[in-house]
């Protein structure tokens, strides 16, 4: 047949076949093809490869979810008895594995503001396994310094993981930062669309080989239709990224000078307390904000039934503009005590900016701050 699909096909099998047991165990023993999709598959193995090339590192593992990236991210360099040093500003299901379910296994976690770089550099010095970040942050868009602190935890001979997901591979590169694995969430800016679950961690050998061997364990594989999607929408995704950087800017000015606001959590206004670094580290601001209106639990969640265009949802990162209260949902699993801790309020909205019309989306904020005398 002359002529080749544009679009790679998609291969929706569990299993591979052989003409002969030589080349199957060659695949067993070398992963030199395919056996079965819980090990590989060709359409994942395409997207791990474009991601990889994109994020400057030698490989990518594509998972089921964003947690399930990052839980076998974690295991795959911990034991009982080692030590973590995390920030305590993560997404909430990564606090609740730090503070909840690895101390159950014997891991020791121990929860430094993102802010406090003097504690946490202190805590690196007494001697870590694993240094556990992410930037910017979840929900209020902290950008920590991590050349610094990666640098301070390498010296003591500690793996480096960060969760990237809010920047995108487009608004930093933290291969050139010391970071031994990088995670994101596909299922937000790499998919882009809202349509599919996904996730990924970049490193180089042997930091990829473990969390390959564990993966193929734990079984959190990606499945073939949904890195197809992903590769598709990453196909867009530095267009998208730069509409939602313009898009989010635009927003965080305005609510920035509306009276009906206390905060706005945006690291490209100068009242940010990390503009400086997220100048220094990051190409773009993001597509994500967080703001804090004038109000209680109940006049927050009234502005948040008056919405319109911007849709009432969890995730975030798509073509279409998403708010949430945290602590009704991305956060609900922290304890009032660690919420305050992590300064997540009951007036505090997280907005995922979208690509439409940025006059669009200040008119729908602005109609249902109305909610509010």
């Amino acid at each position: 047949m002359k002529g080749k699909p544009v679009v790679s096909p998609i291969y929706m099998t569990a299993t591979y076949k052989f003409d002969q047991s030589d080349d199957l165990i060659d695949v067993v023993q070398n992963q030199s093809g395919y056996i079965y999709s819980r090990w590989d598959n060709p359409s994942v193995v395409e997207v791990e490869t474009a991601l990889a090339a994109l994020e400057g590192y030698e490989r990518a593992l594509g998972f089921g979810s964003g947690m399930a990236a990052i839980t076998t991210a974690i295991m795959s360099h911990v034991k009982a008895g080692d030590r973590i040093v995390s920030t305590r500003e993560i997404y909430g299901g990564s606090f609740e594995l730090m503070d909840s379910i690895l101390p159950r296994f014997g891991v020791d976690v121990t929860l430094v503001n993102c802010s406090d770089v003097d504690t946490i550099l202190a805590e690196i010095d007494k001697g870590l396994t694993l240094l556990y970040l992410e930037s910017p942050t979840n929900p209020l868009l902290r950008v920590v310094d991590v050349p610094r602190l990666a640098a301070a935890a390498k010296a003591k001979g500690a793996t480096v993981l960060l969760d990237g997901t809010f920047a995108s591979p487009v608004n930093q590169h933290p291969a050139d930062w010391g970071v031994d694995v990088l995670i994101h969430s596909g299922t937000k800016y790499l998919g882009g669309h809202h349509d599919v679950t996904a996730g990924f961690v970049c490193g180089n050998s042997p930091f990829s080989d473990r969390i390959w061997e564990l993966r193929k364990h734990f079984g959190g594989v990606m499945d073939p239709m949904s890195a197809f999607l992903t590769l598709r929408g990453m196909q867009t995704l530095e267009l998208r990224i730069a509409r939602q950087n313009d898009n989010a800017m635009a927003v965080a000015r305005f609510l920035d000078s509306h009276p009906k606001i206390s905060t706005v959590h945006y690291p490209g206004l100068a009242s940010h307390p990390d503009h400086a670094i997220a100048e220094k580290l990051l190409s773009g601001f993001g597509g994500m904000l967080s703001f804090e209106v004038a109000a209680d639990f109940d006049g927050t969640k009234r502005v948040m039934d008056r919405l319109k265009v911007i849709k009432l949802a969890t995730s975030l990162g798509g073509v279409t503009s998403l708010a949430n209260q945290p602590m009704t949902n991305t956060h609900v699993s922290l304890s009032p005590e660690n919420r305050d801790k992590a300064g997540v309020k009951e007036n505090l909205v997280r907005l995922s900016v979208g690509v439409e019309a940025a006059k669009l989306l200040i008119d729908d904020l602005n109609q249902a701050l109305g909610a509010i005398g």
